[in-house]
């Protein structure tokens, strides 16, 4: 029982620090490498794109120079499998849920 709590208590702080799933708003959602909009990112030139089923786990935001909001995250795919670790999206191109 000692070492459930004491798991508990480990995790608790990770998932409080874990950010929104978000999924692109369709399919012309740019996976980026930086906080630009031209920056693609290398794994998803070529055309590669997300879909519907995809899902951002946001770590943080930030801005560019413009103001353009980015989110910074884990991408997963359609079956829930990590994708691409830190990458960049627009803020725009993704919904957040609740």
């Amino acid at each position: 029982m000692t070492a459930l709590i004491a798991c508990a208590l480990l995790l608790a702080p990770a998932a409080a620090l874990a950010g929104p799933t978000c999924s692109p708003s369709d399919e012309s959602a740019r996976i980026l490498s930086a906080a630009s909009p031209s920056a693609v990112h290398r794994a998803w030139q070529g055309g590669k794109q997300v879909s519907y089923g995809w899902s951002l786990q946001v770590e943080r935001s930030t801005r560019d120079a413009a103001g353009t909001e980015y989110y910074v995250g884990d991408l997963f795919d359609a079956n829930g499998h990590l994708a691409t670790r830190k990458v960049f999206v627009m803020e725009r191109e993704w919904d957040c849920g609740p």
